[in-house]
């Protein structure tokens, strides 16, 4: 009786203690409601665009429209950022189904010189912080991401 009670409580905890899959969110879902997203850690899926002057994660346009511009600004912080839960698990039908809805009003940069890898599809996970002042006329909110490990670079097919 006690071995099936230990064995019954141990695979209760396995079962229970591992969380669902992540659900990400589209970057003009964050935008929407950025008051609620603010501080809290989240999959953002979106156009992942890395240049000279920055990083961040976007959209071309949001639908319905939002106020600001329509993209997170990227911030690495290796010490602070915050770390994926231990079983990181997207949700791949909602990831799919997200991707595809952003491909239609989305597309990546078609460029005449260096690597296409200016622009990709990313999943990135990270924590929304809204910017102050002059800062949101570039974006409204920072992504403050804790390093490339928790970059999920996508291929469509």
């Amino acid at each position: 009786m006690i071995r099936a009670l230990t064995v019954f409580i141990l695979s209760a905890a396995t079962t229970f203690s591992a969380d669902p899959p992540i659900v990400p969110l589209g970057v003009c879902e964050v935008l929407r409601d950025l008051p609620a997203q603010e501080g809290k850690s989240v999959a953002v899926i979106g156009r992942y665009s890395f240049r000279g002057n920055g990083r961040w994660v976007g959209e071309q346009t949001c639908d319905p429209p939002v106020t600001v511009p329509p993209q997170l600004w990227l911030l690495e912080d290796s010490k602070d950022g915050p770390k994926p839960p231990g079983d990181f698990e997207l949700d791949a039908i909602a990831l799919h189904r997200k991707l595809t809805e952003i491909e239609r009003h989305t597309s990546l940069g078609k460029f005449r010189f260096g690597t296409p890898d200016y622009d990709r599809w990313a999943v990135i996970y990270g924590r929304v912080e809204a910017r102050k002042g002059a800062d949101t006329k570039k974006a409204a909110a920072n992504l403050v991401f804790r390093g490339d490990g928790v970059i999920v670079v996508l291929t469509p097919q």
